[in-house]
């Protein structure tokens, strides 16, 4: 099971609960966890408990483009043209939401699109989703 699974059962069942919060966001699916592992809708349903408005990728979900970093390619120095190609792809589905804030379960992608976005100068805000619950853990 991966976190983003658990954590959305955990909402869902009422283990857990969390302070809603006011905010426009976008998400990026981690090929691994997405493509291979098949967990689009978790994600989501965590964002949707925390009253995140979330503005979706061209080819969210299942369908959606690397980051760059996938399968060990960010360290890989050879590979950086095709990183940074990979990079430009997901920098430009980001400024199509019209988002400042991208948000993400995979902490190499968090990484990579960290690494991309200072290389690039670039304005937008990379976050973890599992930090965004833990900081917003409601008391019982």
């Amino acid at each position: 099971m991966q976190i983003t699974e658990f954590l959305a059962e955990a909402l869902g069942d009422g283990r857990i609960r969390v302070n809603r919060v006011t905010q426009k966001a976008t998400y990026h699916d981690a090929c691994q966890v997405s493509r291979r592992g098949g967990a689009t809708a978790a994600p989501r349903a965590i964002l949707a408990a925390l009253g995140v408005e979330l503005h979706e990728l061209p080819d969210a979900g299942d369908a959606n483009w690397c980051c760059g970093g996938g399968g060990g390619v960010a360290l890989i120095n050879r590979a950086a043209p095709l990183r940074d190609l990979a990079f430009q792809i997901k920098q430009r589905q980001v400024e199509a939401t019209g988002m400042d804030t991208v948000y993400t379960s995979c902490s190499g992608c968090r990484q990579t699109l960290d690494h991309g976005g200072k290389a690039t100068k670039w304005d937008k805000t990379v976050a973890s989703l599992l930090e965004l619950v833990a900081d917003n853990l409601a008391s019982k």
